[in-house]
């Protein structure tokens, strides 16, 4: 018989304690109010605050929901059969109608569904969700009717997964959103502090933009670079009729961003009224630098899968796979009024099909079509090296 003395049982019992005591507290709420009152509770122990279902939207009105709060999370509570509840824009003051603030660290934000209620707000610069804190996590939720900017963050070591945007849950099922609105961006990424990010496995639909990263400089080390990687992106830059862009925007000066394994797909040959004139790009790199792309999915966008120009300069396009575009698979564009382009590097680059059709009133009706890559510049971009393993056919 194997024996245990009484200190080794004490060490247990206080090891069991100590698991126990390490679990965060998690209040339930079922208002707004009260919900604003359990992040408004002293700093302290990390704390959950959980939002009940229901089937009516939660309304945000008067004044933000403000979380000031470190080592917080607000969640949804979901039970079998529900969907995610949802906090919804009630009132067209409101410029940020959920913010975390910024001396906030270490908050979370799941498992809700966020109406921006876009028939609402008479403008641009309207944020959904507008995080300012840092190590904040936002994910598993559903923004939808978004009034202009679903998701914006300005604060460092910001995660953002598995999130969807343009969809939400009712019964069950995921529908389109209602209130397209031409001007709406899903994810904006601004200014020094938004470092060391992370966008992975989101799904992005039916916005003008899909994601804008500007003026976020993340130095020059991979180690350190920001990523937005595994990705869906379908039908973004959809404004009509020369102002669209890339689905995935970088610009300005941002640098070391590694853009990998994403699927963007523009929707351009499911387009109907306005398939001569839809205006998007898969991938634009803007006068930034550093900036790496790998393994992506870029396909049926109604101009060229990437873009990349106006002094843009250490780029490197490695295995990306560009087919079914309506101009070209890659643009390089340094001529005019645009900055001249450098180090560029193109390796084991498909670029295939990349000419579809397009009538005389699509954009860049005069530019010349299907190259696998164009460099428009006159000869001014300088260290354009593609590799002899890339497919441009």
């Amino acid at each position: 018989m194997l024996l245990r003395s009484p200190s080794w049982l004490l060490l247990l019992s206080l090891a069991a304690f100590s698991v126990l005591s390490a679990q965060p507290e998690r209040i339930v709420v079922d208002s707004v109010a009260d919900l604003q009152a359990c992040v408004d509770r002293p700093a302290g122990s990390p704390l959950v605050c959980a939002l009940r279902s229901s089937p009516s939207p939660y309304a945000i009105s008067s004044a933000s929901l403000t979380i000031r709060r470190s080592d917080t999370t607000v969640e949804g509570v979901v039970e079998p059969g529900q969907d995610p509840p949802t906090l919804k824009r009630m009132d067209p003051d409101l410029k940020k109608m959920i913010l975390v603030h910024k001396f906030a660290s270490n908050v979370t934000i799941r498992n809700l569904q966020i109406n921006g209620n876009s028939s609402l707000v008479p403008g641009n610069g309207i944020q959904d969700l507008s995080v300012e804190g840092s190590n904040v996590t936002v994910a598993d939720n559903y923004f939808v009717d978004s009034a202009s900017l679903s998701m914006f963050f300005n604060g460092p070591h910001f995660v953002l997964r598995h999130n969807t945007f343009g969809k939400l849950m009712a019964g069950g099922v995921v529908h389109a959103a209602n209130g397209v609105r031409p001007s709406r961006t899903a994810i904006l990424c601004w200014g020094p502090n938004a470092t060391q990010f992370i966008i992975e496995s989101n799904n992005v639909s039916d916005y003008n933009g899909a994601i804008n990263v500007n003026d976020v400089p993340n130095g020059t080390d991979p180690a350190q670079a920001s990523v937005i990687s595994n990705n869906t992106f379908y039908h973004n830059s959809s404004c009509v009729p020369d102002c669209g862009g890339g689905q995935i925007y970088v610009s300005g000066k941002t640098t070391n961003v590694k853009i990998t394994n994403n699927t963007i797909n523009g929707g351009w040959a499911e387009a109907s009224e306005n398939r001569d004139t839809l205006h998007n790009y898969g991938i634009e790199v803007d006068k930034a630098s550093y900036i790496y792309t790998s393994s992506n999915q870029i396909f049926n966008n109604s101009i060229s899968g990437m873009w990349i120009g106006n002094g843009a300069h250490h780029i490197t396009i490695e295995n990306d796979n560009v087919y079914n575009n309506g101009l070209d698979g890659v643009q390089i564009a340094g001529s005019g009024r645009l900055l001249p382009v450098t180090d560029v590097a193109i390796i084991g680059l498909t670029a295939q099909h990349n000419d579809q059709h397009r009538s005389p009133r699509a954009p860049y009706p005069t530019l010349p079509r299907f190259w696998g890559v164009m460099i428009q510049d006159g000869g001014a971009s300088k260290e354009v090296c593609i590799q002899d393993d890339s497919n441009l056919a």
